[in-house]
């Protein structure tokens, strides 16, 4: 700490003691005067000095040097009159000087550091005398804008010119305030002399005399351009989408209450859009994460480019978008609504690939005026899920029915969630036939929902399931449930036959499906080729992720069946890759080929490819004889209300035994 302390103190400061103490010794040791008095005081002044610039440490040293050298020039000059007694005064008089020195070297720093906490900080004070219209700036003022002191010197109204011309009126304001003696803060732009624009905050205060009158104003400045930098970038993460660029669901909120209530002052029409974009998710499924975002991208800038100025458009999550129209009739929204499904089914080209998506599109207007944002979004989200159920890529008005509808499925779907759990599910049989002997060659389980709602039809509660993720365990226990009843079959003396049971494409994918289906039948101790799962077609459509899953079920020895064959997705090659059990022909080329030859020949086309690829071939939808009579001659197994409707399992027992005796005279 000493050395630090010695190295602080000026250069010139050593010269000068050194060169007064050499002039002490001399003049002490080598000339009759009596100098004392004047040595003393000297070096009084030389020990304030040495402490004000090197602290505590160096002025004691100093002392001491001075200390042994008065010892040492007494011991030669007066040996016999050198006591303590009579160097008190003096050594009273280096203590004061060395605690003198000691608090101005301290104050000194201080003050150092505090002008390095200005500078460092971009803040810096000015002065206004209203007596005679002239600033004074302290250290500092000039760096804040980027220039030497003399730049400011010599052009005190640098800080004048460097406002930003939207904001000088907003200073000039504020010292009309500032000389009615009102304190202000203001926040402004200025320019920096490297071109860059900057933030300002000023605040001051006025200076009044005894009469109450403005004399001057005093005030400080920051630079807090890193600040506005900072908030901006936070408002920026808050508000908006980083993605897209879009505002973001928040910001999307808060403005739609704001548009309301103007819309509600001004009867004005609002307009929310709810767009879905279909198919993203097959999009990251196949290209990746990154191909996705780029379609993201690509569809928020054609959006920008169909809407007008004045709307508003925002992206809430996903492939998720919503629109706000201010100020059109029913008739322009439903315009733009076209528009917008025009344009956005032209191809996107994503890293040389085209791909379309789609929008699905629901609309809600403020009709009633009590509807906030979140009910008028919620009301367009609805109507969006009335798109897609009328097959996507259109766009859907809300209106009271569609509430009710959706009310009713949220309804299905929280008792859903238990519907395990209250034992509310069953299964019934469908049996297939051998048409040619009539013989009973397997049936297919289905699933039935009956709840405190009713009874609850299939195909309003599966898309439920399938949409939220319940299919799975529903899934798991119908297969689990066919199983048992596999078991029961055999034990109360029926035929063995095969038992379809379905699965959604959703299970198929699932990454453990595989391990559950083979657990299942372990648990259950039933043999797998009693098993036959059928797939939809549009699994296919995933064939490359499933075709593992497909394969792996045919060595469980499981029986793969392809449900719907000829009306979805389906094409040869998906067939010609994996080998199938089963293909059931849809029911639809049944009912028109009594009517229509050509329906006909496609149908019997099916059937050969069906014979022709070793599978078993199933006709669902038989309902009359004449169909019977039209296929019997095919050598194929059949399935529909002519033979048996679903029926639940203890019926089906006893329909299986009478159908048996008949089989038997047939």
């Amino acid at each position: 700490m000493t050395k630090l302390g010695l190295n602080k103190i000026p250069l010139l400061l050593w010269v000068i003691g050194v060169l007064i103490i050499s002039a002490s010794i001399y003049i002490e040791t080598s000339t009759p005067i009596e100098t004392m008095g004047l040595y003393w005081t000297v070096n009084i002044i030389l020990v304030a000095l040495f402490s004000y610039f090197g602290g505590l440490f160096s002025g004691l040293i100093f002392f001491m040097i001075l200390s042994g050298i008065y010892m040492f020039i007494g011991l030669i000059t007066t040996p016999n009159e050198l006591t303590l007694t009579n160097s008190m005064p003096q050594v009273f008089g280096l203590l004061i000087a060395i605690t003198l020195g000691t608090l101005g070297s301290k104050i000194r720093i201080n003050e150092m550091q505090l002008t390095k906490l200005f500078e460092n900080n971009d803040i810096s004070f000015w002065t206004w005398d209203l007596d005679t219209n002239e600033y004074t700036f302290s250290e500092g003022y000039a760096a804040i804008y980027g220039v030497s002191s003399d730049v400011i010197h010599d052009n005190p109204e640098l800080w004048r010119e460097a406002i930003h011309p939207e904001d000088k009126a907003m200073v000039m304001d504020a010292h009309e305030q500032q000389k009615a003696g009102k304190k202000t803060t203001i926040t402004y732009r200025f320019f920096h002399s490297n071109g860059e624009m900057r933030w300002m905050q000023d605040r001051a205060t006025p200076q009044k005399d005894k009469n109450g009158n403005v004399t001057r104003v005093d005030g400080v400045i920051y630079d807090i351009t890193s600040q506005v930098k900072a908030e901006q970038k936070m408002n920026q993460l808050i508000h908006y989408d980083s993605l897209t660029g879009l505002t973001n669901k928040n910001w999307f909120h808060n403005y739609l209450n704001t548009a309301l209530i103007s819309a509600r002052k001004y009867s004005r029409t609002l307009a929310v859009m709810f767009i879905d974009f279909d198919n993203f998710k097959r999009v990251n499924d196949t290209l990746g994460h990154s191909a996705g975002d780029q379609l993201l991208i690509q569809i928020a800038e054609r959006l920008k480019s169909i809407l007008f100025e004045n709307d508003i458009v925002s992206r809430q999550s996903g492939d998720e978008f919503l629109v706000l129209v201010e100020g059109r009739n029913l008739e322009e929204i439903e315009e733009l609504a076209k528009d917008i499904v025009e344009k956005m089914n032209a191809p996107y080209k994503i890293d040389g690939t085209e791909i379309i998506s789609t929008p699905s599109i629901g609309i809600s207007i403020n009709l009633d005026w009590e509807d906030d944002a979140e009910v008028l979004i919620k009301k367009a989200d609805f109507a969006m899920f009335l798109a897609k159920e009328n097959g996507k890529n259109n766009f859907q008005f809300y209106n009271d029915e569609l509430n009710q509808k959706m009310k009713r499925k949220m309804i299905l779907e929280t008792y859903l969630h238990k519907a395990i759990e209250n034992n509310e599910l069953s299964v019934h049989y469908q049996p297939q036939f051998d048409i040619a002997t009539f013989r009973i060659s397997g049936a297919e389980v289905l699933l039935r929902w009956e709840c405190e709602m009713g009874r609850i039809p299939p195909d309003e509660f599966i898309p439920i399931a399938e949409e939220n993720g319940l299919i799975i365990p529903i899934g798991e226990w119908v297969l689990r449930q066919a199983c048992r009843d596999i078991k029961r079959f055999k034990k109360n003396g029926l035929d063995s036959f095969p038992v379809s049971v379905n699965i959604s494409t959703r299970q198929l994918m699932a990454p453990n499906f595989i391990d559950r289906v083979q657990t299942i039948i372990q648990e259950e101790q039933v043999d797998p080729k009693y098993v036959t799962l059928e797939i939809t077609e549009s699994a296919f459509l995933y064939y490359e992720d499933a075709k593992d899953n497909i394969l792996a079920l045919r060595n469980l020895g499981v029986g793969v069946s392809l449900d719907d064959f000829g009306i979805g997705y389906s094409s040869l090659s998906m067939i010609r890759n994996i080998e199938i059990d089963e293909l059931k022909i849809d029911r639809s080329f049944l009912n028109d080929s009594l009517k229509n030859d050509r329906v006909r020949s496609l149908l019997e086309a099916i059937i050969q490819i069906g014979k022709k690829i070793n599978t078993k071939v199933v006709i669902e939808g038989i309902e009359t004889k004449e169909q019977i009579e039209m296929l019997s001659v095919h050598n194929l197994f059949g399935q529909g209300y002519y033979y048996s409707k679903p029926i639940p399992i203890d019926e089906f027992e006893k329909w299986c035994k009478n159908s048996a005796e008949k089989a038997k005279s047939f």
